[in-house]
């Protein structure tokens, strides 16, 4: 394939995803007059929350990004919807609830989901 539209797509929402992210940490940084670091609890989950996103979206736009490029357009957007919805879920479990694992299941479900998909990306790169 020569052309990576569907990767663009998945970069591009997951690059709106993070600008909506920064700002709401700007945001909050403005409410409690914070210029860097800080005590505040909101402020630190939303900082997480971005801090998650950006840690991770690289590697899979990559894995995408390969994977069509191999022809497996059905899987690029599988993947890619699929990791939106668990960064999505990851974030809101952050920003949203408190604790870990089964005390807080959008986290985990984030977590877990985009961990797997990166491996089953990284394996449908590999094989």
């Amino acid at each position: 394939m020569d052309d990576l539209n569907g990767t663009a797509l998945y970069a591009g929402i997951l690059g709106i995803m993070a600008v909506a992210l920064a700002l709401n940490i700007a945001f909050r940084r403005m409410e409690t007059k914070t210029a860097i670091g800080g005590e505040d609890d909101i402020l630190v989950k939303r900082s997480r929350a971005f801090g998650n996103l950006v840690e991770h979206t690289p590697l899979m736009l990559i894995l995408l990004m390969l994977m069509e490029y191999k022809g497996s357009e059905f899987f690029v957007h599988l993947f890619g919807i699929g990791f939106i919805l668990c960064r999505g879920s990851h974030a809101y479990g952050i920003i949203a609830r408190n604790g870990l694992g089964p005390d807080n299941i959008p986290r985990a479900v984030g977590a877990v989901g985009s961990w797997s998909l990166m491996i089953l990306a990284s394996l449908m790169c590999i094989f």
